[in-house]
């Protein structure tokens, strides 16, 4: 089914196969991510209706099509071409229509600038504004780049360099209310799709393959050369490539040119005018050309599931020979509702698998002892460098230099003690710079540089010394702490027995600050809204308050300033649109947006589930579920209305698995995060994650089993749902674990909300 949309956007008719209104012929919903030169976004639809309707007369100039895809999501495209045509006695109309973004920005010019550093959101935001589309989810964070927006070229123009040189997938939708689009969303993401396990083998799932290979584009020497700078000369990679034009790779030419004369070709990208960001894009188009490529035509006969953009797949051909075993992508999907025949999906990215046969087997066996005394003995320290904020060390703005360290493959850096980290800046002339390493001794895996470091190199070396995890906890460490009053007290109403989505203790004046969803009579058509209890720290209750369409109050965060607690939350406007607010606590308080108790901080493109580090000075927000984001910025920034993330982490960097976990809350002690995981019913494991924002590194986790004799089940239902912590007089450090468990009474569907308090250790015997 397609809703028609008039040119203002709103509901006109209705395209439906199975209604009695206006039929539609031979749609075709085409949509790709990429294609053999690399990253690239179109999504296009053609389809045909017959004349005779009402809706006929809609299938032109300034209307839309309003398409619910398979992936839950509305897609809006606008008509760009329609023509007539007479077959038989029948007549048709046929159109082709575009999504509505590429409309949008093919018609918006944009606004020459210059940026020194930006990252993918300020470079998007930049082509975006004042076209009506904003950022939905962008849980990419690929550095930064220079960049240039030369006058002259329209908003699609610049999506097609940013898609390419970010080396991005995005997906451009709309937001439904009411029948109404209320809001344009571009998501900005690293990759679509998932990676199911989905196996396509010939002569079950396959038409036909052919694999043919190919070296006439095989390079092992390429000049890099960029844009025309404002002196008019055509920027090369010589000022940070010891003076060469050109990059090789020494294995590649031996492997497949037998040490040969180079081969040699060139790439221009005249978007670049930095020569450390063109170098960087060199190396990465050297790694796409310095061996033959194998090209995979795939003809997909019949799927038993029905796919998605980006998905992966692997597909196999054993009478193929050598045997065919490839991993590969979805980079176009074809759709067609009323003519399922025309579906297609077109594989990209492929990637050759070593195919094990049952002859290499003993082989693989008869090594196995050797090769794992020899892993042993090549087990060591491998450091991973990384630099969130770009490379170019000459320019005026300072850059962090964060560290990994592995044994072998396993993360260990949350083992290493700073002292244990050893900095070195080595001059151009190959002398140490004595002063600047003995200022960094003790300072751990982060540092900060600026302008100083140019021209010379940084070495981080790693002192032996393994031990346990700088902080550490069990479950064993968990202690009870409170129940939420479970009675209401005399005289109250509409009393909320739910689950307890989120807890903060204020030790300092005896409360603990619980809140649950709310949905009784004060809610009104607002669309999420929780309360907000205040108890002593028995739990016993002494007030509440209501903050209508709030949100469900996974987040939130505490600040007590001036005789006065203030709440920090992501909160909805009257347009559903998302603020991060802090506001009043205020007993019996029904909050409602335009309240003057209210201070808008942000606005912000998505649900942004909010916590606060007062003793440290940040605020960590943290977006999507699957794969959760984690960002952290400064409060004073916050302050001034200034989202500039310093840190981010997925969590997927730490080997979180959120497909396969629920996900529930978190908080930041800088500079660790804090997260819990786990359904109702256990059908997930019950954990509670720490990791190091700076380093992306896992530090501990807990695996609750719920048996250790410290956190015990009620009646079959045990969610984990708040992580928090607060320090005492003594300055002493407390996790506080929630937990919302069943009841004692079986038939009552009442929760018993508990907060457990763990005592968190530190290296040493410390707590």
């Amino acid at each position: 089914m397609y809703t028609i949309l008039d040119p203002n956007l709103n509901v006109c008719g209705v395209l439906d196969l199975n209604g009695k209104g206006c039929k539609f012929y031979d749609d075709l919903r085409s949509v790709k991510i990429a294609d053999d030169q690399g990253k690239i976004w179109s999504d296009t639809l053609q389809i045909s209706v017959p004349y005779g309707y009402r809706e006929t007369e809609y299938m032109t100039q300034g209307y839309h099509l309003l398409k619910q895809a398979d992936d839950g999501f509305f897609y809006c495209f606008r008509i760009t071409e329609w023509e007539d045509d007479a077959i038989g006695s029948t007549h048709v109309k046929t159109v082709q229509a575009v999504n509505l973004l590429a409309w949008d920005l093919t018609h918006k010019i944009v606004q020459p600038k210059t940026f020194s550093a930006a990252n993918s959101q300020t470079a998007f935001e930049h082509i975006l504004q004042q076209s009506g589309w904003e950022i939905g989810n962008n849980d990419f964070f690929g550095g930064v780049k220079s960049l240039e927006f030369s006058a002259g070229n329209n908003a699609q123009y610049w999506l097609d360099q940013l898609t390419s040189q970010f080396s991005v997938e995005i997906r451009a939708y709309v937001q439904v209310y009411n029948g109404k689009i209320v809001r344009k969303l571009v998501d900005i993401v690293e990759e679509l799709g998932e990676s199911l396990g989905y196996r396509v083998e010939y002569s079950y799932d396959l038409l036909g393959l052919t694999r043919t290979g190919s070296d006439q584009e095989m390079y092992t020497k390429l000049f890099v050369y960029g844009g025309t700078n404002s002196k008019n000369e055509v920027v090369t990679i010589a000022s940070v490539n010891n003076g060469r034009e050109y990059i090789v790779d020494e294995d590649a030419n031996d492997l497949y040119n037998n040490g040969g004369p180079y081969l040699e070709g060139y790439v221009v990208n005249d978007q670049i005018l930095n020569p450390s960001g063109l170098l960087d894009w060199g190396k990465e188009q050297l790694e796409k050309f310095n061996h033959p490529k194998y090209n995979y035509n795939v003809d997909v006969a019949y799927l038993g599931f029905r796919p998605n953009l980006g998905d992966h797949f692997q597909v196999v051909d054993f009478s193929m020979q050598p045997e065919l075993t490839i991993a590969a992508r979805v980079i176009q999907l074809d759709e067609s509702e009323a003519n399922p025949t025309n579906n297609k999906v077109i594989l990209g990215e492929f990637i050759e698998i070593v195919a094990v046969t049952p002859s290499d087997i003993w082989e693989l066996r008869s090594k196995a002892s050797q090769a794992y005394q020899e892993a042993q003995k090549a087990k060591s320290y491998k450091i991973e460098y990384f630099t969130p904020d770009g490379t170019d060390f000459a320019d005026d703005t300072e850059k962090r230099i964060i560290i990994r360290v592995y044994y072998g493959t396993e993360e260990i850096t949350s083992q290493i003690s700073n002292d244990k980290f050893v900095w070195q800046k080595i001059n151009s002339d190959g002398s140490h710079d004595t002063a600047w390493e003995n200022s960094h001794i003790g300072i751990g895996n982060i540092i900060t540089v600026g302008s100083e470091v140019a021209n010379s190199t940084i070495r981080c070396q790693v002192d032996d010394g393994l031990s346990d995890p700088i902080i550490f906890a069990t479950e064993e460490d968990a202690t009870y702490f409170a129940t939420l009053q479970m009675d209401p007290p005399d005289g109250w109403d509409d009393f909320t027995k739910g689950v307890a989505q989120y807890a903060q203790v204020d030790d300092v004046h005896g409360d603990i600050y619980w809140s649950q969803g709310y949905t009784g009579p004060k809610n009104g058509d607002a669309v999420s809204s929780y309360l907000i209890t205040r108890t002593d720290l028995t739990g016993a209750i002494k007030d509440r308050m209501w903050a209508i369409n709030g949100g469900h109050g996974a987040h939130f965060g505490i600040e007590y300033v001036d005789g006065q607690m203030w709440i920090w939350s992501y909160y909805r406007d009257n347009n559903n649109k998302w603020h991060i607010v802090k506001y009043k606590y205020q007993a019996n308080k029904i909050l409602k947006w335009g309240d003057s108790s209210i201070v808008d901080l942000l606005s912000v493109n998505e649900e942004l589930r909010t916590n606060l580090d007062v003793q440290n000075g940040y605020v960590l927000f943290v977006g999507g579920k699957a794969d959760p984001t984690f960002y952290v910025c400064k409060k004073s920034d916050v302050l001034n209305h200034i989202y500039k993330p310093v840190y981010t982490a997925k969590g997927s960097d730490i080997n979180y698995f959120g497909t396969e976990q629920t996900y529930q809350s978190a908080c930041l002690d800088f500079p660790y995060v804090y997260f819990t995981s786990g359904s109702s019913t256990g059908e997930d494991q019950r954990c509670l994650y720490c990791f190091d924002i700076r380093s992306k590194s896992l530090v501990y986790r807990i695996v609750y089993t719920l048996d250790k004799g410290t956190i015990e089940e009620i009646n079959n239902h045990n969610e984990p749902e708040t992580i928090s912590y607060y320090y005492d007089s003594n300055g002493k450090k407390w996790l506080i674990q929630g937990f919302a468990f069943g009841n004692e009474d079986v038939e009552s569907n009442q929760r018993t909300n508990q907060l457990f308090r763990i005592d968190e250790h530190k290296r040493g015997g410390g707590t």
